[in-house]
């Protein structure tokens, strides 16, 4: 009964089920059934509902069974028993199909999901669960217990008493507009509705439709499809009593923002509960939408409700917003944007959310069209969508164009390529005009614009091809099982066998050719295919959209044989096998070099496959396995190249063996070379995995090869060099491994010696400067002692210097002199003293940079010198101008980058040491919501995290001392327990646990809650302990000796508080001791702790 009203275009819920099923009761068919439906509902004609049906056998015509025969044959064997016969049926899939003949059932085909990582999405929603809204509850249970205690009193009289249930009576609306840009992500939203299902937070979770009537309003239906229900009011979407959370799934481009409507929709849902946007669109976009965002910080209203409103404080960019406008937060379909609105929502985590929002009012006025485009070439248009896209965004698109547009294969390919890509990275290609939709009433046909799909083809490279093809064949055979012909996998076989006998791969290529062409609806000419019920098509004899024909399989693949494997007479140029005629191994290897060549050049990937190709078939036709070393030490250097590309451990052992193979003629230098850079490679695979062991010895074994290739007698400078700079990069990757500084100590001897040996008459190159440079500076950071430090930092500096004239004397790229510049300025400081010097250098490359990254890391030195300035002696007002080339270099990093979070966390300090200073309470806030920033993009598993939650806690505690506001204190306490649970060093987890027993010690004075007194002076023990520990371990010890004095002191204040007077003596002789260890014992605070301990035992 369900599935009919649902079919009728209802959408009951569930008292209007049980109305229903108590007026069938009652009621009884008024009119007779047409005898043509019951005859259809059972004979053979039943297929005529379903778009593919057009035989009465029940099949497509081609030998494939849509539907099940009116009688299933006996089973033959017990074997036969188990198993069932499933049939594609007739219906197009994903539209609402006829009921199933007879006995027959209805099995779900499993397709690629539209979301990835779904299982850590519904984790990070999970804090929903703990959302409550500000109406009253509407459930109640029995309180037993009150009932049991008020029956007692009355003299044995039952009376109930009843509370509120603890389960939230919250519900979830999920909107979609239904413009004609919005099919794509209607899966999306069913699965982003199955996840808000699981969650168990809501008690109903309802999924409506937005649609644009002829009439101008607003409807709204269960259905994308209009014509699959009756349109209702858009006014039984606002529920008054604020316990519906309301979640718009839109690209804010269609024809209800245009007309304003969605705006003015979603200013009245937002006066009575929580709205967001999903935009799919990747967030580059948002400014170009109907929907503008402002970005700035979300943060719940003051009050103890956990239900309060959500307030925006506008950042110093975005769109201005009218009078009477509120924020709706605009949120891209990821974890973490999600995960951080649940959680601010649910009142858990930081107080204030980074965030996106966009301006609605009541009264939106509509905005006109914007004209249409002029066309754009083909390769323009590929050329800017290359620019413009993100890497995955771009990659999608070229492993598209060997697949046929059709919206489950294109998700397909998607989840099985690239599974860690997301909406956006579709959004990116369906908007960027490479793709056109397909006329007719099937909205999930796509089709490049023409010559987009050859252009993008040239990137693909030939594994990439057959991965994709792959895919295409599997959904092939799942969709019309293997009694039809299957084109991607012909193609799949011939571009895995290479070129065989020419007659048969003629016959192979024109057969998928004439399938091609002979299916293509709009192709002309009269093949086969054309008119052919093979496929669905809509209506009898009209021409309609094909929904399920192999036509566009045949299609791409014989696209990809012409790209991959031309037959000798065509003309689309050579393919990666042509002309293996029998050459001399010279020959093939001086051809392979040529287009690695242009691969170095060009940047085209399918350069280095037909090298790869090339070198892989001569060597397999050598008569002797291994007799020049020549071929197989370029065949392994090239999959070496291809290697770092690609990925993948095939490639990696193929290289192993061809340079195992090389490396048998041991006079061979470069055989020897390329499999130290294999034994490199394969101990960066095994240190990625965790196992430094294993990388250790590879790398101690690729160590040894290039010592005795640099130790060959007679070996040209230059070959000398480059040798020596792949070993001293060997034994820096041991170094990172290990932390041994010896390695470091060897790497620049051997850079020296290297530098002396160099013939006078030939100036000594870049290379040579810059790697002894960065040997040098990586053991300054390395040094245990200041004095040491600093003699190294200088020796850098100097080198660098001299590396910064080579490379101008080399009329080297701006880039490369930027980074030297950078790399002389890094040296600078960490030496001390040449702060003017390093300021110069650093203005010099602010005046010729224009590349925003490169300004953000000059702009970053910048506030270093700054804040080396205020420690040398230097006023406030230097942090202060620190925090703004900090803050600058933050906005001009985008926050995807690796280096953002440490721009925020420099920031954060800077403005961490300012609020500390006199007068510093204006800068206090500012700290916290940069440090809160700072935490959120810095990943729970980063050992830098503790550090980054120290000074957050520090912040708070400064905010609390400033304005006695309770929740800084408790947040506070949170952040520094979670530091102190992933504190990694004595230094650190002492100056964590002092802070946390400052937040402790503080609570009391608004709780009067004694047990407070004992957890700060626990956390000051624990301070002083690990301060101790850090002392005896430090070359200079001074200050962790201060720190621990310090904490026992604060310890002995806790207990004295606490009116423990002999806990407190005992502190506070521990602190003295640690004063008396520095050379003023202690100064003012030594006579502050002598004199508190007199009193206590006067």
């Amino acid at each position: 009964m369900v599935g009919a009203i649902s079919r009728a275009g209802l959408d009951p819920d569930p008292v209007e089920i049980a109305d229903a099923l108590w007026l069938a009761r009652w009621s009884r068919p008024t009119a007779r059934p047409d005898p043509e439906t019951l005859a259809g509902a059972h004979g053979e004609g039943a297929g005529v509902d379903y778009p593919r049906a057009h035989r009465p056998d029940g099949t497509d015509g081609a030998g494939t069974r849509l539907v099940p025969p009116a009688r299933t044959p006996p089973a033959q064997n017990s074997a036969d028993e188990r198993l069932i016969s499933l049939y594609p049926g007739e219906g197009v899939p994903g539209q609402v199909g006829g009921t199933p003949v007879g006995a027959a059932l209805g099995v779900s085909v499993p397709e690629a999901g539209a979301l990835p990582q779904l299982l850590e999405l519904q984790a990070a929603l999970r804090p929903l669960q703990r959302y409550r809204s500000p109406a009253r509850p509407q459930r109640e249970e029995l309180d037993e217990a009150a009932t049991a205690d008020r029956a007692a009193r009355a003299g044995g009289l039952l009376l109930p008493v009843f509370r509120p249930s603890a389960r939230g009576d919250a519900a979830m609306q999920l909107l979609m507009d239904t413009s004609s840009s919005m099919f794509v992500w209607e899966r999306m939203l069913r699965e982003l509705a199955a996840v808000f299902e699981r969650l168990g937070a809501f008690r109903e979770v309802r999924v409506r439709y937005l649609h644009d009537t002829p009439d101008g309003t607003l409807g709204v239906s269960s259905h994308f499809d209009p014509d699959a229900a009756g349109l209702l009011s858009a006014e039984q979407l606002s529920d008054p009593t604020g316990r519906r959370i309301t979640l718009v799934v839109s690209d804010c481009a269609g024809p209800l923002w245009r007309s304003g409507q969605a705006h003015r929709l979603l200013h009245r849902l937002s006066r009575h509960g929580p709205v967001g946007v999903l935009q799919p669109l990747p967030a580059r976009l948002w400014s170009r939408t109907l929907l503008p965002v402002s970005y700035g910080v979300l943060h719940r209203s003051e009050g103890m409700l956990l239900s309060s409103p959500l307030r925006f404080s506008p950042g110093s960019t975005g769109v201005p917003a009218a009078p009477d406008a509120l924020p709706v937060p605009v949120l891209p379909p990821t974890v973490a944007a999600l995960g951080a609105w649940a959680r601010l929502l649910a009142g858990m985590g930081a107080g204030e959310v980074p965030a996106a929002v966009g301006w609605v009012s009541a009264d939106q006025p509509a905005v006109r069209a914007r004209p249409r485009r002029a066309t754009v070439p083909v390769p323009a248009l590929v050329r800017r969508f290359r620019a413009a896209a993100s890497p995955a965004a771009a990659q999608l698109a070229v492993y598209l164009a060997a697949a046929p547009l059709f919206l489950p294969v294109i998700q397909l390919v998607q989840r099985t390529m690239l599974p860690d890509s997301g909406p956006a990275e579709l959004a990116e290609i369906l908007l960027s005009g490479l793709v056109v939709r397909k006329s007719g009433d099937d909205q999930r046909w796509y089709h490049f614009a023409p010559g987009v799909r050859d252009a993008l083809l040239g990137p693909l490279g030939v594994d990439e091809a057959r991965l994709v093809l792959k895919h295409c064949s599997e959904y092939v055979e799942q969709r019309f099982g293997k009694s039809g012909p299957n084109f991607p996998a012909l193609a799949i076989t011939q571009l895995a066998e290479g070129p065989g006998d020419p007659t048969a791969d003629a016959a192979v290529r024109s057969a998928v050719r004439q399938a091609a062409r002979g299916f293509l609806p709009d192709g002309g000419g009269s093949g086969p295919g054309r008119g052919s019920t093979t496929g669905a098509v809509r209506g009898g004899g009209e021409e309609g959209t094909v929904a399920e024909s192999r036509q566009p399989f045949a299609e791409v693949a014989a696209r990809v044989l012409e790209r991959f494997m031309p037959l000798p007479d065509d003309r689309s140029g050579p393919g990666p096998y042509a002309g293996f005629e029998a050459v001399q191994s010279s020959t093939v290897v001086q051809r392979a070099r040529d287009l690695a060549d242009r691969f170095t050049a060009e940047g085209l990937v399918q350069y280095l496959l037909d090298a790869v190709a090339l070198l892989r078939r001569a060597a397999a036709e050598e008569r002797v396995r291994g007799l020049d070393p020549d071929l197989w030490t370029e065949l392994a250097q090239q999959l070496l190249r291809l290697w770092r590309l690609r990925g993948g451990t095939d490639l990696l052992d193929e290289a192993r063996e061809a340079s195992e193979t090389a490396a048998a003629h041991h006079s061979s230098l470069p055989a020897r070379a390329v499999r130290a850079r294999v034994l490199q490679a394969t101990a960066q695979e095994r240190a990625a995995v965790g196992d430094n062991r294993g990388a250790l010895e590879l790398l101690q074994r690729a160590d040894r090869e290039f010592t005795a290739v640099c130790a060959a007698p007679g070996l040209d400078p230059a070959k000398l060099l480059d040798a020596t700079l792949e070993r001293v990069e060997v034994l820096e990757e041991q170094w990172v491994i290990n932390g041994d500084a010896v390695l470091l100590q060897e790497t620049v001897g051997t850079l020296e010696a290297v530098a002396d040996s160099w013939p006078p008459q030939r100036p000594r190159p870049s290379e040579l400067s810059l790697a002894h440079g960065r040997a040098l500076l990586r053991l300054a950071d390395a040094a245990g002692g200041r004095e040491r430090r600093q003699t190294y930092a200088q020796q850098a500096a100097r080198s660098y210097a001299g590396a910064l004239t080579a490379l101008r004397r080399e009329e080297a790229e701006p880039e490369a002199v930027t980074t030297a510049t950078l790399a002389l300025v890094d040296a600078e400081l960490m030496s001390g003293g040449r702060l003017m010097e390093a300021q110069r250098l650093v203005d010099q490359a602010l005046g010729t940079t224009r590349d925003q990254l490169q300004r953000a890391a000059i702009l970053a030195r910048a506030g270093r010198i700054r804040v080396a300035r205020h420690a040398e002696g230097g006023p406030a007002g230097e942090l202060e101008e620190a925090a703004g080339r900090f803050e600058e270099a933050a906005r001009l990093t985008p926050r995807d980058r690796p280096e953002y979070s440490d721009l925020v966390a420099e920031w954060g300090a800077a403005l961490l040491a300012r609020s500390e200073l006199p007068g510093g309470w204006t800068f206090v806030n500012r700290a916290v919501l940069v440090l809160r920033d700072c935490r959120m993009e810095t990943p729970e598993s980063d050992p830098r995290q503790p550090e980054r939650l120290l000074m957050l806690g520090r912040a708070l505690i400064l905010r609390y001392r400033a304005e006695q506001e309770l929740v800084d204190l408790r947040e506070a306490e949170q952040v520094l327990g979670v530091a102190a649970q992933g504190a990694d060093g004595a230094d650190l987890t002492a100056r964590i646990w002092f802070e946390l027993g400052e937040s402790h010690r503080l609570v009391p004075n608004h709780s009067r809650r004694p047990e407070r007194l004992d957890q700060a002076a626990d956390a000051y023990r624990k301070a002083a302990a690990a301060a101790a520990d850090a002392a005896r371990a430090a070359t200079e010890p001074e200050p962790m000796v201060r720190l621990a004095a310090r904490a026992h002191h604060w310890r002995g204040d806790a207990y004295e508080t606490a009116r423990r007077p002999r806990a407190a003596a005992d502190a506070y002789r521990a602190a003295l001791r640690q004063w008396r260890q520095l050379p003023d014992d202690g100064g003012e605070e030594g006579r502050d702790t002598g004199a508190r301990l007199d009193a206590l035992t006067r």
